[in-house]
């Protein structure tokens, strides 16, 4: 059977215009004409290996989808949520496609390095029937608590725990500040979260739990992208449960009745609401709404605290467990300008550790972790000074 060129010159040109690349840029990268590449878009000339290779590098796919009729890509998925969110930006857009493929990289390497098996996340939406989308959220919350087998203790690490369910979770700075996170169903990764990296530490806390929420409810949809305000009503009940479900998961009622009571005076309201989200590792105004939620405060004094500035939860007091306390704070800048670009801790472990057992190359590794190579050398200098300090 021939090659299909026409069928990969689609594929390029999908991929390119995805990303709001011009053809005149890709051209100036392959060094050839503006009109050589739309011949190869249109299958009209037949494009060599090594652009194949250079092309699924610069779209940030695997050259295996291009060449082949049945890759198990979320190409689909993110030709969907680009349409719905046409407002994303060159750099955005190309920022989640690197998230899917450290998804892709992250499946891979899990299967080589640790045959992680995880439990099927539930379905939720075939469980609880009713229409009650916040409710739903709520017990959804409780469910999935009970699921784990964690009671009503707080969760220290919410990346953790959604990671041990089998779920690909990453942060990234976004140029939209005003997205929170979204979710891809990866037809062959399964669950992929990104959540954007904001300053607010607690505020990613909970945007990791709402996105949670949407691969334990809404996995058929495949794809959904959320935002801190917007005016898009078509899908305002999916993110009401979304909200609903991470502060119950993350400040169950049960936890608030068991270890705090009610306060008698305003100043005494400030010390317990720092307290509990020092305890819970979420904003104040999360602390706030589940008081109100369980009737601890009325709507006025809900408003007032919401409103104070010393409630303000300063960058210095927030604990950050995707970077290592044992490394020194030049490693510590060089880990978080990576997480800044979508890498996870837990990711450069997993692929470091393939290295270090051969199961890959040096460039492979580098490849993975989209780093060039002097980046990639004080990096694993990095993780060889972690290493030795916590032996």
């Amino acid at each position: 059977m021939s090659f299909d060129y026409r069928l990969l010159g689609k594929k390029l040109r999908e991929a390119r215009e995805s990303l709001l690349i011009e053809p005149s840029e890709v051209a100036g990268i392959l060094k050839i004409s503006k009109n050589e590449y739309i011949k190869l878009e249109n299958g009209e000339k037949q494009a060599t290996g090594d652009q194949i290779l250079r092309l699924a590098t610069l779209y940030q796919r695997d050259f295996r989808y291009f060449i082949t009729g049945d890759y198990p890509s979320a190409e689909s998925q993110i030709q969907e949520l680009f349409r719905l969110n046409s407002s994303l930006s060159k750099n955005d857009r190309l920022a989640i496609q690197e998230f899917i493929r450290f998804c892709e990289y992250e499946y891979f390497l899990e299967g080589l390095i640790s045959q992680k098996v995880s439990e099927e996340l539930p379905d939720y939406s075939n469980i609880i029937h009713h229409n009650y989308y916040q409710q739903q959220g709520q017990e959804g919350a409780y469910l999935e608590r009970k699921r784990l087998q964690i009671g009503n203790s707080p969760i220290t690490d919410i990346f953790q725990l959604i990671r041990q369910q089998g779920v690909h979770v990453f942060k990234r700075k976004l140029e939209d500040q005003n997205i929170s996170g979204l979710y891809i169903k990866h037809p062959e990764a399964g669950h992929c979260i990104l959540i954007n990296y904001i300053d607010d530490l607690y505020r990613q806390n909970f945007s990791a739990a709402h996105e949670y929420c949407h691969a334990l409810f809404d996995s058929s949809l495949e794809q959904e992208m959320t935002y801190f305000k917007t005016n898009n009503n078509n899908h305002k009940e999916r993110e009401w449960r979304a909200n609903s479900f991470a502060g119950y998961f993350l400040v169950p009622e049960k936890a608030i009745h068991k270890y705090y009571r009610l306060q008698n005076n305003y100043g005494e309201w400030l010390t317990l609401i720092k307290q509990m989200c020092s305890d819970f590792s979420v904003s104040s105004k999360v602390v706030i709404i589940r008081l109100h939620d369980i009737k601890w405060i009325d709507a006025e004094l809900k408003h007032r605290l919401y409103n104070d500035q010393r409630l303000i939860i300063k960058k210095t007091d927030k604990f950050d467990p995707e970077i290592s306390d044992d490394l020194s704070i030049g490693s510590k800048e060089r880990i978080m300008k990576l997480i800044h670009k979508g890498l996870s801790w837990y990711f450069i472990e997993l692929a470091t550790e393939a290295y270090r057992k051969n199961d890959i190359t040096y460039q492979k590794l580098l490849e993975m972790l989209n780093l060039p190579i002097e980046e990639g050398n004080e990096l694993l200098s990095d993780l060889r000074v972690f290493m030795e300090a916590t032996k």
